[in-house]
């Protein structure tokens, strides 16, 4: 499912007080004292317009603006394939109580049932791409897949997930 902002939505949400992004975290859409609307590499600080000078074109390809919405989570994939359908070995106990097995501890090993392997696991964070108005439409990045292993972002912000003592749920 491809949910794309217009520029309608972009300058929306911006003028809403919206983290909005285009391609990665790393580039803000923003309005300037003058009311231009910009995309600037927050890294270096070098900003282009949003739109060619005609102002119905974007400089950028609009499957990649997102908001950031950073109280809705992460989703975890597989760093290969990028599917969600992984899994993280965990030894359970039985609580009486409850009548039902608890994890108890989280360990290193990951599993992807997509690639049938071992899997080394990174995060997203869950974007909103809905309108601006609305902001209903939730979901990760496209997939894409990193070469990075270990603690670190990749090019969309992914981290990958080295910490075995997470909570399991």
């Amino acid at each position: 499912m491809e949910i794309n902002m217009n520029i309608a939505e972009i300058k929306s949400a911006v003028d809403a007080g919206h983290s909005v992004h285009w391609s990665n975290e790393g580039y803000r859409v923003h309005r300037d004292a003058l009311g231009q609307y910009l995309i600037t590499y927050l890294p270096n600080g070098n900003s282009t317009g949003l739109t060619d000078r005609s102002g119905t074109t974007l400089n950028g390809d609009e499957a990649l603006f997102f908001v950031a919405r950073p109280d809705l989570g992460v989703t975890v994939h597989c760093s290969a394939c990028g599917s969600e359908d992984v899994l993280r070995d965990c030894w359970a106990s039985w609580n009486a109580e409850l009548q039902s097995w608890e994890s108890t501890d989280l360990q290193d090993h990951a599993f992807c049932r997509a690639c049938d392997g071992e899997a080394i696991l990174i995060k997203r964070p869950i974007r909103d791409y809905g309108a601006a108005s609305g902001f209903s439409s939730t979901g990760c990045d496209p997939v894409r897949a990193i070469a990075e292993t270990g603690q670190g972002t990749g090019a969309r912000g992914e981290v990958a997930d080295t910490d075995p003592g997470g909570a399991a749920g």
